[in-house]
C-alpha cells in the first residue's frame, strides 16, 4: 500500500497562475504588502483575519478552484539546468515519526503556534510540505518516464526557476505512478516541521499535503546566522579561541566542512576547530560559540545562503547586528541519517532550494 494518496487539490485558473502564486519571501527583493489578491500578501500580513478574507476572495472570484475528484499531481522545478521531480499527494499523519514518515529538525514553540492558528483559520494548506525519499538511478529513470507528457502549468517565477504542474488524469500515467509509489517505503520531512507539529497539536484528523522528491535530486544551501551581542569583539575572539583557530579568510569561497566563517568589523575570519568532529557544523556553532556569547536566543537571525555573503555583510555593516556566521551546508545524507536515528538537528539547519510555489497547489486540511 502506498504512503502517498490522491486528493482533490485547489488550483488557480491557468490565466491567473503566474500572477497569484509566489515563491518564498527570501527570493524577493524589497517586497511590500499591497492590495493585490495573491498568496504572497496573504501569507505575509500579520492580520490573520485579513488573510482569511483574501483567501475567500480568491475562491469567490473563481481565481482558485478545488478539483471535483481526487488526483495525484506532478510538480517539476527546473533551475540551473537541473530538475527536481516531485509527486504531490496526501499522507496519513498516524504514520509520522515511526518507521515510515520521519522528521529530523528541532522546532520553535512560537512558530508552531503561529502555523497552527494559520492552518485552522484558513482550513487550508497553501503549499505542500517538502519531503524526500531514497532513490537510485533506476527509479529516477522510471520517474522521468512519468513526466514525459505536456504539463497543465508551465511558467517562470520570481525565484528564477521554471515551475510545471500536472494533474494526473490519464489512466496509463496514473497506473505508472501508482506502481512507482509502491516502492517508496519511507518519507523524510525536509522543510515543513513546524506545519507538521502544528497539525499534530491541532488534535484534528488532518492529512498533510506533501511533495516527495528523490533524495539524490535534493539541493541544500547553507543556512547562516547573524547575531546581536553586547560583548566586545576581543572578548568574543578570546572565547572562540578556546576551541578554534581564528585566521583572516583569504579566499571568497564557501567554508569547508568543519569550518565556519565569521564576519565582523568589515573583515571575514575563518574559524577552524582544534579537532575534527563528527557533529554538524551548525551544532558546533551553537554549542561552542553561540551558547557562550549570547544570553538571549532571540538575538539570532537566520539567513538563507541563497543571496550570498553580501547580505550577511550588509546586516553587520548597517550595525543592525554585530556578527555573521557562514556555514558549510548540511547535506541530504545527514538529513536522512538523523531522521532514521531519531535524532534532531538544531532549528534552521537546512535551506532547501528550490521550493514549490505557494498557491500553485493547495488543499483543504479538514472536510
Amino acid at each position: 500500500m502506498s504512503l502517498i494518496k490522491p486528493f482533490s487539490g485547489i488550483r488557480p485558473k491557468k490565466k491567473f497562475a503566474k500572477k497569484v502564486t509566489s515563491p518564498n519571501l527570501t527570493y524577493i527583493n524589497n517586497y511590500k504588502l499591497n492590495k493585490k489578491l495573491n498568496f504572497l500578501n496573504l501569507l505575509n500580513t500579520s492580520n490573520i483575519n485579513k488573510s482569511k478574507k483574501m483567501l475567500k476572495s480568491l475562491n469567490d472570484k473563481g481565481i482558485i478552484k478545488q478539483d471535483r475528484s481526487n488526483h495525484f499531481y506532478l510538480y517539476r522545478i527546473t533551475y540551473s539546468k537541473k530538475k527536481l521531480l516531485g509527486i504531490v499527494g496526501k499522507i496519513n499523519l498516524d504514520n509520522y515519526d515511526d518507521k515510515k514518515i520521519l522528521g529530523h529538525e528541532e522546532t520553535f514553540v512560537e512558530r508552531i503556534k503561529k502555523r497552527k492558528e494559520q492552518l485552522l483559520k484558513f482550513n487550508s494548506q497553501i503549499s505542500p510540505i517538502y519531503t524526500a525519499y531514497r532513490s537510485n538511478r533506476n527509479s529516477i529513470k522510471k520517474l522521468n518516464n512519468i513526466f514525459k507528457y505536456k504539463p497543465d502549468y508551465n511558467f517562470k517565477s520570481e525565484d528564477k526557476c521554471r515551475h510545471e504542474l500536472w494533474v494526473v488524469k490519464k489512466a496509463n500515467i496514473e497506473k505508472l505512478l501508482k506502481n512507482y509509489l509502491k516502492n517508496i517505503k519511507k518519507i523524510y520531512i525536509c522543510d515543513g516541521h513546524h506545519r507538521i507539529q502544528a497539525m499534530l497539536k491541532s488534535k484534528k484528523k488532518i492529512a498533510p499535503m506533501v511533495i516527495a522528491f528523490p533524495h539524490n535530486q535534493v539541493n541544500i544551501l547553507d543556512y547562516n546566522r547573524v547575531i546581536k551581542t553586547s560583548l566586545k569583539f576581543e572578548k568574543i575572539k578570546k572565547i572562540i579561541s578556546k576551541n578554534f583557530i581564528i585566521e583572516i579568510s583569504k579566499k571568497d569561497k564557501q567554508p569547508k566542512q568543519n569550518q565556519i566563517e565569521m564576519y565582523a568589523n568589515k573583515k571575514w575570519y575563518l574559524i577552524k576547530p582544534f579537532k575534527k568532529s563528527k557533529e554538524l557544523d551548525v551544532t558546533i556553532l551553537r554549542k561552542f560559540i553561540l551558547n557562550k556569547i549570547l544570553k538571549n536566543k532571540k538575538n539570532v537571525k537566520f539567513v538563507s545562503g541563497f543571496k550570498g555573503k553580501k547580505v550577511l555583510e550588509n546586516f553587520i555593516n548597517t550595525k543592525n547586528y554585530d556578527l555573521a556566521f557562514r556555514l558549510y551546508p548540511t547535506n541530504i545524507s545527514q538529513v536522512l541519517s538523523f531522521a532514521e536515528s531519531k535524532k534532531y538537528m538544531p532549528q534552521k539547519s537546512t535551506w532547501f532550494h528550490p521550493k514549490p510555489l505557494d498557491g500553485l497547489i493547495s488543499s483543504k486540511i479538514t472536510s
